[in-house]
């Protein structure tokens, strides 16, 4: 039996466990999961079903028909063509599924399929899904691990690359773009989401968007991205200083650097997930710079760059081995400076294995 098969027959059971007749996924990490097939959520509509049983159905723009057959030849199929629409292709859908529950991702179905399902489905029993889908890639399997660590091995030697070549005066975009560079001339096959590159006071902004501000002496820089490779993806956050740092500077890096060490070691296979969150959370608290945290520690990573589990407390999910998440504690002084250490942490059997080797440590470039 291959991983795809395995996979396929683990949604069956969840679906079964929840009193579902079968899950319905729009393109997406799920919908790549599943059947290996990489499509664009586009202006065609395409649903694949997977029911309890294991029965497949699918509805699929005329064009992707080579594509399609070829990975997924057990899948019962309706290929729709633009002339024609796909209103068919739905009716003809809810014909081979009957009166079944259908559990759908309701944080990525749009209201275009959604309506579409609706139109026809029988007693209209379609169901946001998303709380029990989440136990089906929260555990990597051993070909998933293998093309995170190449995902962050590309990441990490392209950062370095970067960075040797960084001086004053470049901006935050002429960063971006070489480190864009680096990690496909590296192997990379996309990026795991547009790279934040922030300098000096926007540093401040934990999702900023990267301009033309230009690097200067004794400003921090924050870089926070990750290459892809075999549909996984790495998410790494460093962040440097420019020459030299002040001391207050200095003193809010130790204080995340401190936070982040302290997040790692309350990694242990059944202690829940929110153990993290705190371990880290209560470094920040406790220090002289409290008012500066914006954010919980850390989320799963995979297939999508934020899955469970949430690293946050209150999250009573045990961590089991198999599970991939970040950590990365920051703090933000508002006009100032932000700084976050992220690391990709993944559970293996005696505990803690952690993906990502770039340095810690306080470094300086131009």
């Amino acid at each position: 039996m291959n991983h795809l098969s395995i996979r396929l027959n683990r949604l069956s059971m969840l679906a079964k466990d929840n009193n579902l007749g079968g899950f319905a996924f729009v393109p997406g990490p799920n919908f790549m999961y599943l059947t290996g097939v990489n499509l664009h959520l586009m202006e065609r509509p395409t649903i694949f079903v997977v029911c309890a049983d294991g029965t497949q159905f699918a509805i699929m723009p005329l064009l992707e028909k080579q594509k399609w057959s070829k990975a997924m030849p057990a899948a019962k199929t309706f290929y729709w063509s633009d002339a024609d629409g796909p209103s068919s292709a739905f009716t003809w859908l809810a014909d081979q599924c009957g009166s079944i529950a259908l559990g759908v991702e309701g944080l990525r179905m749009r209201m275009a399929e959604y309506d579409a399902l609706c139109a026809c489905w029988q007693n209209n029993k379609i169901f946001d899904a998303d709380s029990c889908l989440e136990k089906l890639r929260i555990l990597k399997d051993a070909s998933e691990l293998k093309a995170l660590r190449r995902a962050i091995e590309i990441s990490e030697i392209s950062l370095k690359e970067t960075l040797d070549d960084t001086a004053v005066g470049l901006t935050e975009l002429q960063v971006k773009a070489r480190l864009q560079q680096a990690m496909l001339s590296n192997g990379a096959e996309g990026f795991s989401f547009d790279p934040i590159v922030l300098t000096g006071a926007e540093a401040a902004n934990p999702h900023g968007s990267s301009g033309d501000r230009q690097i200067l002496p004794g400003s921090c820089l924050l870089i926070d991205f990750g290459a892809s490779y075999g549909g996984m993806h790495a998410d790494i956050t460093r962040t440097f200083f420019c020459q030299h740092l002040s001391e207050e500077h200095h003193m809010i890096y130790d204080v995340v650097y401190a936070a982040n060490e302290a997040g790692k070691k309350a990694v242990s296979i059944g202690t829940h997930v929110g153990a993290v969150d705190d371990a880290a959370t209560s470094v920040l608290e406790a220090s002289p710079y409290s008012n500066m945290i914006l954010h919980k520690t850390g989320h799963g990573l995979g297939y999508d760059i934020h899955e469970a589990p949430q690293v946050m407390r209150g999250n009573n999910t045990p961590m089991l081995q198999g599970m991939v998440f970040t950590v990365e504690p920051g703090l933000y002084k508002s006009g100032e400076i932000g700084v976050r250490i992220e690391d990709d942490i993944y559970i293996g059997p005696e505990g803690a294995d952690c993906l990502t080797s770039f340095s810690r440590d306080v470094q300086f470039f131009g």
